[in-house]
Parts: structure tokens; C-alpha cells; sequence
């Protein structure tokens, strides 16, 4: 049977029908997706009108070096959401910020500290550089850097 077959027939089916079929299909899903590492499945695939989330920002924003220029602290909060947001790591170390910078194509800030030590006097990151979190002020911050930063770069490109 081919696959505009199947696609032709839904319309026709009646619901337990269509919840066999979608039953069927997540099964068929889990199989086929058994050779996947699961770092590299999405913990929740996003829906289509849902757009991308907080974190997927961040990372677009530290990974596009020719529109955003950033500041350390600016690197280093968008680092830290992207560990707690999209890795899910309640605790991280100002080492593991630095990772993520240079993963997304930035050089090493040699001076990560005092990046960070800014962050902690606002109350953005709690801890101290071995184990930060990401506060809910720091999420709020970083939520509005995201929208700064994503209208400068629209009225740049107008």
C-alpha cells in the first residue's frame, strides 16, 4: 500500500480505527528510533506554532558571531540558560559556561570569573563559580537580552 493510500483512507476511518493507526505508528516510531543515541532525540519535539524555545535562542544568538556581538557577561548568561533551559543541569560550574561558548564557535573567555561574579551580584547566577544556577531573575534577564538583542539585529537588517 502506498503512502498517499494510507493518507487517502484516514478521512474514512472511524475513532477506535484512528487510534489503532496512531497506536501503530508511535510503535513503529520507538522501533525505528532504537538505533538513535538519546542525546540526540529532542526531550520534547516543539510544536510547529510554538516557535523555538528560550534556550534554542540563546545558543542561535552565541553561535552567530557576524550579527550579535556580545559582551562576556552577555555570553556567559546565555551560556547559563542554554545549561539550565536546554540541558536541564540545575547546577553547573563557570567551566561548563565556558564549554558551551566555545561549542558555539566563540573563543574561551580567558576570564570567565569576573564575567560571572557580575551575574552573581545581581542575583542572575546563585552559587559561586564551581556550582551556579540560573536564578529566576537570571531566566527573566537572559528572556529580555534574547528580545534586545533579536530587535537590534531585525532593525539592522531593514
Amino acid at each position: 500500500m502506498e503512502l498517499d493510500d494510507i493518507i487517502s483512507a484516514i478521512p474514512e476511518l472511524d475513532l477506535r480505527e484512528l487510534k489503532t493507526l496512531e497506536m501503530t505508528i508511535q510503535v513503529a516510531i520507538k522501533i525505528r528510533s532504537e538505533g538513535e543515541l538519546s542525546i540526540d532525540r529532542p526531550a520534547r519535539a516543539p510544536r510547529d506554532e510554538e516557535g523555538p524555545g528560550l534556550n534554542d535562542q540563546a545558543l542561535a544568538i552565541l553561535e552567530d558571531l557576524n550579527t550579535f556581538e556580545l559582551s562576556l557577561a552577555d555570553q556567559a548568561l546565555l551560556g547559563s540558560l542554554v545549561l539550565g533551559e536546554g540541558y536541564h543541569q540545575a547546577v553547573f560550574s563557570s567551566r561548563d559556561i565556558n564549554d558551551i561558548i566555545v561549542e558555539s564557535g566563540r573563543p574561551r573567555v580567558a576570564h570567565i570569573t569576573s564575567a560571572i561574579s557580575g551575574l552573581i551580584d545581581r542575583s542572575y547566577l546563585t552559587g559561586s563559580t564551581k556550582s551556579l544556577s540560573l536564578s529566576k531573575d537570571g531566566k527573566a534577564k537572559a528572556r529580555g537580552l534574547i528580545a534586545m538583542l533579536r530587535r537590534k539585529a531585525a532593525a539592522n537588517v531593514k
